[in-house]
């Protein structure tokens, strides 16, 4: 699994990043079971997860990059984007 994080944050340096942080929390128990099928059409049954969180600053075109290859992993469960910005005060 180090490896497929490592990928990741390589494809974010890639696409134009200027700063990449990862944050791996270890293998949690999911709070319900998820199914998902692979690209062979077989259904996988998933009961905890690996939790990864990158930080990045990015323009918002290298996001959608990450976003498709994200959903073309069969590895990855499920995956959310959040856009961060700093508050005025």
């Amino acid at each position: 699994m180090n490896l497929l994080w490592c990928c990741y944050s390589c494809l974010l340096l890639e696409v134009g990043c200027t700063y990449v942080e990862v944050f791996n929390r270890g293998v949690i128990p999911l709070a319900y079971s998820i199914k998902k099928k692979n690209k062979a059409g077989e259904t996988n049954t998933y009961l905890d997860g690996i939790y990864i969180l990158f930080k990045y600053f990015t323009k918002p075109e290298s996001i959608e990059v990450l976003e498709a290859t994200l959903k073309m992993d069969d590895d990855v469960i499920r995956s959310s984007t959040f856009k961060v910005r700093k508050r005025k005060y």
